[in-house]
């Protein structure tokens, strides 16, 4: 037999047939009644009633009774069980006689208990009810006392008494207004005058056109007039110095008017300073000895060099002076002033003060300072005794110098612009005016349109590095050049070749700032056969800098020592014998190039280096193998080298 126990219940007496009441597992097994605590009273207010006797049951017994007490409870509950299980028998006994009867009680429900007992269970229960509701009901009284508490903390902690929450609060506390919004339809009821203009009963609509009206009248009435000494005086109006009103102004005092605010009498003018400046300068142009600003430009001068004449540019440079000027600052002052106070026919006189030059001769000197220069020289006409066709080369050679010096004789260039030798003179052609002169060539000399141009494009290369930029494009010749600097040696690494439409001259200003570049050609004063060719970088310089050029042979390869390599050809039109040299020997070269930069003497870095290549080159003759014919005996011509004079240069 199962036997189940809960909690706080007195525990069930057994019939003498082994059996438990039988009410028992019937009111605590039934799946239809739900399995709520007895320590919840909510529960046992929502229909749960059957534990009220097992609460008292075990408060009764945690109130742990004295032992007479508990003697006589004891012996109680005994004479209660038997009184029961004789009940039992008895129900059973006569069930078993009537069983309509108990059919009858079972189908009406009934609980088995003495409808006493079921009556004190049922006010139990109504007890247990009650106590619920009012938990329930101290619990809202509690949560709402608490909410209206929490508010007036937030209103300040007001000490004042508590008021209960059925007591309508004090009607003498104001509540919150929401502004009533402006429209134009909005009425202005207080006396409010405006620039003049009463407001008092207009509508916002009409205050705003009248104010309008009233201050486009004002601005045209502006007639200011600004004289000095005797010369003619300047006048002033509205659209002279941009005077003008803020619409903004105008809304808000139509707004504070028609919410019965303060409203200022007038509406602040403006006026534009960059505008009334522009105007005043008019007067300023006409004091006489103001400041003159320096000034630059470029002037020319002829170099006449045989029957020649060149022209040379330079800077004229234009010292500033000072002189008077208005006081535009005490003017501009003077002028609000007249506005402000409402005066807008105010006669002001502006104060004159000393000025000086905007630009003064050091500004622009210091930015046309010369960076660096170059001079080579070339020969331009032969001695008596020059051969004929050494000196026609250097004719052509003399008219493609003059020639290309005329298309870049002054070259601006801004900071990151680029400077191309072969842009500057085109492709250069006979039919475009350029001379045959000799031009290297395949480690030779021939003849072609424009020989010679690249003494220009070295005499340059020389000056920009001095200038200090960098960044160049150029190649060396293939054969050294002999005109860079009188002593051959130091010239090695500093030429630069050019040939049209295949070998160009190009540098880039990676200065920072503007340079300017003068190219002319004038007198060599050492031979009156020479002319030099002058390049002159102008630009911003830095103080005390200056860029120094320098070489290193790494190694050189001498011609004589290899004479197995010398070249020779037969020529049947030379007499047997004879040999002529059609090939000039040189030296090779492996060079290294420097541009070191100084800072008041001092070296500071390398800048810039290069290395270039000078093949040898070794000479080649033509020997005559044809039959000699008998010629008249004639004076032996001198066999020794010719005068450095009537050398040519490539």
């Amino acid at each position: 037999m199962e036997t189940t126990f809960h909690a706080g219940a007195a525990r069930p007496q057994s019939n003498t047939d082994g059996s438990y009441a039988r009410d028992w597992n019937t009111r605590r097994t039934s799946p239809d009644r739900p399995n709520r605590s007895a320590e919840d009273p909510f529960a046992a207010a929502n229909g749960t009633l059957r534990f009220a006797s097992d609460r008292k049951t075990a408060a009764s017994s945690e109130a742990a009774p004295d032992p007479q007490t508990r003697a006589a409870a004891g012996a109680q509950s005994r004479s209660a069980s038997g009184m029961s299980a004789r009940s039992t028998q008895s129900r059973t006994s006569s069930a078993a006689r009537k069983p309509s009867s108990a059919s009858s009680r079972s189908t009406s429900g009934g609980s088995g208990q003495p409808p006493k007992k079921r009556k004190r269970r049922r006010k139990k229960n109504k007890r247990l009810l009650l106590a619920a509701v009012c938990f329930l009901v101290f619990a809202v009284v509690v949560l709402v006392a608490a909410i209206l508490l929490a508010g007036n903390c937030k209103k300040g902690c007001d000490t004042s008494p508590e008021v209960s929450p059925s007591i309508a609060p004090d009607a003498s506390l104001t509540p919150i207004e929401t502004p009533v919004p402006i429209t134009d339809q909005t009425v202005i009821a207080n006396d409010v005058t405006v620039e003049g203009i009463s407001l008092k009963n207009l509508t916002v609509l009409e205050g705003r056109e009248q104010l309008h009206r009233a201050l486009d009248l004002k601005k045209s009435s502006f007639d200011i007039t600004v004289s000095y000494e005797s010369y003619e005086p300047l006048m002033l109006n509205a659209d002279t110095i941009g005077l003008y009103y803020e619409e903004s102004d105008v809304e808000e005092a139509l707004e504070r008017a028609a919410r019965g605010e303060a409203v200022a009498a007038s509406i602040p003018m403006h006026f534009d300073g960059e505008m009334m400046r522009n105007a005043l300068y008019e007067l300023n142009d006409k004091i006489p000895n103001h400041a003159v600003n320096a000034s630059v430009t470029v002037r020319w001068k002829t170099n006449k060099v045989g029957d020649t004449s060149y022209q040379q540019p330079y800077w004229d440079f234009t010292p500033g002076t000072n002189g008077a000027k208005i006081d535009f600052t005490d003017l501009e002052n003077q002028i609000s002033e007249a506005i402000e106070a409402g005066d807008y026919t105010a006669s002001l006189t502006p104060s004159v003060t000393v000025s000086e030059p905007e630009i003064t001769l050091e500004s622009l000197q210091s930015q046309l300072t010369l960076l660096g220069s170059y001079t080579t020289s070339y020969y331009f006409k032969g001695s008596t005794s020059t051969d004929p066709a050494l000196v026609e080369n250097r004719m052509g050679r003399d008219t493609n110098i003059s020639k290309a010096i005329g298309m870049m004789q002054i070259t601006e260039m801004a900071p990151g612009k680029s400077f191309s030798f072969n842009k500057k003179t085109g492709d250069r052609t006979v039919k475009k005016g350029w001379a045959m002169a000799n031009a290297i060539q395949d480690q030779t000399y021939i003849k072609e349109p424009g020989g010679g141009v690249c003494q220009v494009s070295t005499t340059i290369f020389n000056a920009i590095l001095r200038a200090g930029i960098t960044n160049i494009n150029r190649r060396g010749h293939s054969i050294p050049s002999d005109y860079v600097t009188s002593k051959f040696e130091d010239g090695l690494g500093f030429d630069a070749t050019v040939d049209s439409g295949h070998i160009d001259f190009s540098f880039k200003n990676d200065t920072g700032h503007t340079i300017y570049m003068f190219i002319y050609i004038s007198k060599n004063k050492e031979s009156s056969r020479k002319k030099n060719i002058n390049v002159e970088i102008y630009g911003q310089a830095e103080e005390g800098v200056e860029y120094r050029c320098r070489n290193e042979i790494l190694e050189q390869t001498f011609w004589k020592d290899d004479e197995s390599r010398f070249e020779y050809e037969e020529d049947k039109t030379l007499p047997a014998g004879k040999q002529v040299q059609v090939r000039n020997a040189h030296d090779g070269y492996r060079v290294k190039t420097y541009v070191d930069k100084y800072k008041n003497g001092s070296f500071v870095k390398t800048v810039r280096t290069e290395e270039t290549i000078y093949k040898v080159i070794y000479p080649k003759y033509r020997i005559g193998v044809a039959a000699e014919t008998p010629e008249p005996t004639k004076s032996p011509k001198p066999t020794n080298t010719p005068d450095p004079d009537d050398w040519d240069e490539p």
